[in-house]
């Protein structure tokens, strides 16, 4: 980088110097490996002088980006600052040079273009067109992200606002950044004058929301991995109109109230599956509980002893065994991810879904005449380029029309079997009926519309596709029976779950 050097001193140049010579003294006596020794005071006393350093590093750093970026204006050609260096763009040597991200990069020259003097087509000098944030990003008041919130904000406003109105709006933000007048003098973070100073555009402009929803509208996206994370997920994302995503959020507000939060089998004990799992000592030579036990508190009595120790009779047993809860413990997160499941499941059933050759959206899975004797291995989902564990392609088939294809081993198929085994609509509405307008785990709220039709009795087992073997279940709560941590029998001709008894047996329960 040494051809990057000024080859002329200056007077700021030995002052930096200086300064730079300067610095790791400083940063010794602050000893940085031992601020355990100040006290609080004193930490966040430094803490602030130090802060005011930076912003005023940073009000150098922009004002010279700024200054980079108009001597390597694309009508110089090669002449620019940054072409003579091989660069395209002038935040690219600023990168090089100071050693900051893009973004930030960017971000400086923005800030600096705003916040420094200009100059006319005639040459004549114009101030700043931020004068307010510019004085105080030069006096290290403020730093660049609040320069950048203000200003950004602001210039949206610009081209619709009154002149007067808007210096209004920037010595205003400018005294919250600041902590004039405000507070007893304490300051806005930078994130809370963002807040403010887009309160201040909206009011200045209040023509240009349409636009900017408009334009909104056009960056409405969605998309969906085809391949799995080594972790076997799939990632999506994207970004939704405000009254998509409020619809959304009251939805997921609604069905994932605390008030309404899934509870079953009493809240005594707040023994947790997952922290005790470590330390339980099998009995009955069980292994060890799975993983997706471990998403439930344990807050239930043994079958056949309290908590006090005394003995129940089986009469009181099976009174305490109705009453027991077992606490759910998924994550926010995993919560909603599992309503938008039963989002997908409630779309698909649709009768006004298109259909593709005549049937419904339809997930093609094979899996080989071995793992479903065994129980054990992977199949495959046509579309996704990733094995898929056989307790995935258990859920999937166990609510869905199976047509048998037989291959033989050189690929060639020998025999095409008859649909069988899914329940159908007119059997869904019985079971609704029957079990209520939800998931028939007690207390867990997703609509039985988006639910999954589950066989009591394994259709593998014989058991029939009628309504007296059915229930609808969540997509985790069908996963949670599926996997053995729940079991359920009909019992007067309705579904009854309970925890499994290889779980209810572990010390942790008793």
């Amino acid at each position: 980088m040494s051809d990057l050097l000024p080859a002329v001193g200056s007077e700021g140049e030995a002052a930096l110097t200086s300064l730079l010579q300067h610095l790791g003294d400083v940063l010794t006596v602050l000893d940085l490996d031992h601020l355990d020794r100040l006290s609080g005071d004193q930490l966040l006393t430094q803490m602030s002088q130090v802060a005011h350093v930076l912003r005023g590093s940073e009000a150098a750093l922009a004002a010279m980006s700024a200054e980079v970026a108009v001597r390597s204006d694309p009508v110089r050609g090669g002449e620019g600052l940054a072409a003579k260096h091989t660069y395209q763009r002038p935040s690219q040597l600023i990168e090089v040079i100071t050693g900051l991200s893009s973004a930030t990069a960017g971000r400086l020259i923005r800030v600096g273009q705003r916040t420094t003097q200009r100059v006319s087509d005639a040459g004549l000098p114009l101030p700043p067109l931020f004068p307010a944030v510019s004085k105080a990003l030069h006096e290290g008041l403020i730093g660049v992200d609040a320069a950048e919130n203000i200003t950004r904000e602001l210039s949206l406003a610009a081209p619709r606002a009154e002149v007067e109105h808007l210096a209004i709006a920037e010595t205003a933000l400018v005294e919250q950044a600041t902590g004039a007048g405000w507070r007893d003098g304490l300051p806005l973070s930078a994130d809370l004058i963002t807040i403010q100073a887009r309160q201040w555009r909206e009011r200045l402009d209040e023509d240009g929301i349409e636009p900017r929803t408009e334009k909104a509208f056009l960056k409405r996206d969605f998309w969906i991995a085809r391949t799995t994370t080594p972790d076997g997920l799939v990632k999506f994302g994207g970004q939704v109109t405000v009254d998509v995503g409020t619809k959304l959020h009251a939805l997921l507000d609604a069905i994932l109230s605390p008030r309404t939060d899934c509870r079953y089998l009493p809240p005594e004990d707040p023994t947790s599956i997952q922290d005790d799992e470590a330390s339980a000592t099998p009995q009955d030579g069980n292994a060890q509980v799975s993983g997706s036990a471990a998403l439930f508190d344990a807050e239930a009595a043994g079958p056949d002893t309290a908590h006090d120790g005394t003995k129940h009779s089986e009469a009181e047993h099976d009174e305490a065994e109705h009453d027991a809860r077992v606490k759910d413990r998924r994550t926010a997160g995993q919560k909603r991810a599992d309503v938008f499941a039963a989002m997908i499941d409630a779309l698909a059933r649709g009768t006004d879904v298109p259909t593709v050759s005549g049937a419904s959206p339809t997930v093609v899975v094979t899996v080989t005449a071995e793992v479903l004797e065994r129980e054990k291995g992977t199949g495959q989902i046509v579309g996704i380029n990733a094995p898929v564990a056989f307790s995935s392609i258990k859920q999937i088939l166990c609510d869905a029309s199976i047509v048998p294809v037989f291959i033989d081993p050189d690929g060639t198929i020998v025999a095409l079997g008859n649909d069988q085994r899914r329940f159908n609509r007119t059997q869904r509405m019985g079971m609704i009926a029957r079990d209520g307008p939800t998931c028939a785990m007690p207390d867990c709220q997703i609509p039985a519309t988006g639910c999954e039709a589950h066989h009591v009795t394994e259709h593998s087992q014989g058991g029939p596709t009628d309504i007296d073997n059915g229930a609808l279940f969540c997509w985790f709560h069908h996963r949670m029976i599926d996997t053995g941590v729940f079991t359920v029998e009909m019992v007067n001709g309705k579904p009854k779950v309970t925890i499994a008894e290889r779980l209810r047996r572990k010390p942790y329960f008793q």
